[in-house]
């Protein structure tokens, strides 16, 4: 069982780099505003998978103060980049 979920998670990973990869390339030469919109999509979809998923999890594990942490992890996130 163990060996089977570390094979998944290793393809995942992999795939997860090549996508990277590949979307970097697409991104590097694509025009400014379409760059804007793929990097806004991709931004909307990372909060939808946040909200749906993580989310009501760690608030039920870490209280209100995830909510906070998130705030926070979001604002270094935004100031980094």
């Amino acid at each position: 069982m163990l060996e089977a979920a570390v094979w998944m998670w290793t393809w995942v990973v992999a795939a997860s780099v090549v996508s990277t990869v590949t979307g970097w390339f697409f991104l590097d030469r694509m025009p400014t505003a379409g760059g804007a919109f793929v990097t806004a999509f991709a931004a909307g979809a990372l909060l939808v998978m946040l909200a749906d998923t993580l989310m009501p999890e760690a608030f039920q594990l870490g209280g209100r103060e995830a909510g906070l942490v998130t705030a926070l992890g979001f604002a270094v996130g935004f100031g980094l980049s």
